[in-house]
């Protein structure tokens, strides 16, 4: 037996899962497509650092947008669509409308009340309003909103500690990460498409990210895409 078996440790409540806790550290087990990601221990994988350019990511989001019109748009795209979402993430859309309206007005306060309202809201082990608040704080690592930059961290380090609350173990420490600006492969290959603006590369992207989970690949593409086309979304969201 390894020393890395001897080391782990079930997360409780949560033992059926391929999580588990090495040194209080949640760390992924299983060996499934799309694991690609930093908590990963057998192959842990990390992003080479990357400089994008906000404008250039918001030009691909235009076309990504354009490329999700004629294909099911699952999770909460279909929310950013304007379509009716399903029970119980119906009852959250005013939750999710305050958001998109604070990312909207560039009102980093009502960004992070309305992101503190999501967290935990859905079903599965990574609930949709974590998946979303994590993808917007994740774009907005990357895609900078020069007002922010100062306040940002604090914000990040606020909704991070209520996760430990509002949410379960495993998706508050995948959210960390996001807030950090760190995924899966597939999260990071998106904004590498987005900001080359090249179509074929963007769909690929996308088909890829929404194979991750159940509906967080769509769930955080939602994210990136609020982020980045406010206020270019349809005047339903807004």
């Amino acid at each position: 037996m390894s020393n890395d078996t001897l080391a782990l440790a079930r997360v409780p409540g949560f033992e059926s899962t391929h999580y588990a806790l090495r040194d209080g550290y949640i760390v992924w087990t299983g060996e499934t497509a799309h694991s690609d990601h930093p908590r990963n221990l057998a192959n842990p994988w990390q992003a080479a650092p990357t400089r994008y350019q906000a404008q250039a990511l918001r030009k691909g989001a235009v076309l990504a947008w354009q490329a999700l019109q004629t294909q099911a748009r699952p999770g909460l795209l279909a929310w950013l669509a304007g379509e009716t979402l399903p029970f119980p993430l119906s009852l959250a859309e005013q939750r999710l409308n305050d958001l998109a309206q604070a990312l909207h007005t560039q009102d980093l306060a009502a960004v992070e009340a309305a992101s503190l309202r999501l967290l935990g809201l859905g079903v599965g082990l990574t609930p949709s309003g974590d998946d979303l608040v994590g993808a917007v704080f994740f774009t907005l690592h990357h895609a900078a909103i020069a007002p922010w930059t100062s306040a940002l961290a604090a914000v990040r380090k606020r909704i991070g500690r209520a996760a430990q609350t509002a949410t379960n173990p495993i998706s508050a420490a995948l959210l960390d990460d996001l807030l950090q600006g760190s995924s899966y492969r597939a999260l990071h290959e998106l904004l590498d498409a987005l900001h080359m603006q090249h179509l074929s590369a963007i769909q690929d992207a996308i088909r890829t990210l929404l194979h991750v989970g159940a509906s967080s690949g769509g769930d955080m593409l939602a994210g990136v895409l609020l982020t980045l086309l406010n206020p270019q979304l349809p005047a339903s969201r807004l």
